[in-house]
């Protein structure tokens, strides 16, 4: 069986994590996904500390399999001219520059789709392609502050918290751009056309807040951090620490489980606080859960609880939950080689039958296949030869 997205031709432009991310996901699923660098630099991400197998950055190792690489100076006529060449070949362009810098060299999608009418081009920005803050400079955490996101993710003093993962550029970056460029192609299929998607990182993080967002345009109130139904408002849907100093979640919000959890841990005075409304009984709730839950480390409270519905799982550390024995059964990392050593990262996800996450290519090292690339749009060897005597590639 091909693997679903044989035959797409990708031509991946962006730098660092949100566009590296997207375009992994779609290689992986069998797109062939060239990554367009410049000559002598590339992705940032290939400098960034630490250093690995092949003395590769983990960063770009963990983003950059299954991809080629040809290098072009897109800031001059020669190399715009082969990067249009390949354009006529692509199904699909992803970009992650400021918005402007693409008109500028007159390679946006305005003017890339009069030669390839059929073309996705996916632009991935930290506020969009338009609006006044289009020009602002920002990074993962400035896109999660102006959506409203670290107002909701509060420490345990209530101040906002940094998340500890990039919420920003891989939910709203790298998500958002494979939803759009898959979406884009299935209605390319039905009416031939291409589509510009405009992946804006600010509005893809404030869509991860439907609840929140939809209870303030509908009431005109804010809900309060720590205050609503799945941010730590109820007793039933909290994280509680145990005698060990680790914790535990406990998600039990139906009432069937709820009544479940009193039970078997024998406190049935719990029961009537599954929804507390009156004044203090979240408090006192909250309290006595809390009391409870230390009498028992963590993993004594999972072998009581694990088994029966009562929805209470571990808060693990990241080598708790790689190491876990249901991860190890589902296959959670894959183990690769490159420069005669192996490395090991996560695969994509979600999966697919008929689609084994395997490395087709090692994290290419800066322009390893522009020759080949170059040839399979026409140009001969003479000419690749000359192109890098120019500094065109």
């Amino acid at each position: 069986m091909s693997l679903p997205l044989h035959g797409i031709r990708i031509l991946d432009l962006s730098r660092l994590l949100p566009g590296a991310y997207a375009s992994q996901m779609l290689a992986d699923f069998g797109a062939d996904v060239i990554k367009v660098e410049e000559p002598g630099s590339g992705d940032y991400a290939r400098a960034m500390p630490p250093h690995g197998p092949g003395g590769m950055s983990l960063y770009f190792l963990a983003t950059n399999r299954n991809k080629r690489s040809v290098t072009l100076n897109l800031k001059v006529p020669q190399g715009r001219e082969i990067f249009l060449r390949m354009v006529r070949q692509a199904d699909v362009v992803l970009e992650s520059f400021r918005p402007g810098v693409m008109q500028r060299l007159e390679l946006d999608y305005e003017h890339l789709k009069e030669i390839n009418p059929s073309l996705v081009y996916c632009a991935i920005s930290g506020y969009g392609q338009d609006g006044p803050y289009q020009q602002r400079a920002g990074h993962d955490l400035n896109y999660a502050g102006y959506a409203g996101l670290l107002h909701y993710n509060r420490g345990q003093h209530g101040e906002p918290a940094m998340p500890a993962t990039q919420l920003g550029d891989l939910a709203g970056g790298s998500f958002m751009a494979v939803i759009g460029i898959l979406t884009a192609l299935v209605g390319r299929a039905q009416a031939g056309e291409g589509r510009m998607i405009d992946a804006a990182m600010t509005e893809g993080v404030l869509s991860l807040l439907p609840l929140l967002s939809t209870f303030y345009l509908n009431t005109g109130k804010a809900p309060q951090p720590g205050r609503s139904s799945l941010d730590g408002g109820l007793p039933c849907y909290n994280i509680y620490e145990t005698q060990d100093g680790k914790h535990v979640t406990l998600a039990a919000l139906e009432p069937k489980f709820w009544h479940t959890f009193c039970t078997r841990i024998g406190h049935l005075e719990l029961l009537p606080f599954h929804t507390p409304v009156g004044p203090g009984e979240r408090e006192q709730a909250i309290d006595l859960l809390r009391t409870i839950f230390k009498t028992k480390t963590r993993d004594e409270w999972l072998a009581e609880l694990a088994e029966i519905d009562a929805c209470v799982g571990p808060v693990y550390s990241m080598d708790e939950a790689l190491n876990d024995p249901h991860a190890q059964t589902r296959g959670v990392t894959i183990t690769a080689p490159i420069a005669d050593e192996t490395f090991r990262t996560l695969p994509s996800f979600p999966r697919i039958s008929g689609v084994e996450t395997e490395q087709r290519y090692a994290p290419p090292t800066l322009g390893e296949q522009s020759d080949e690339i170059l040839r399979a749009v026409g140009y001969t060897d003479t000419e690749i030869e000359q192109f890098k005597k120019e500094g065109f590639v």
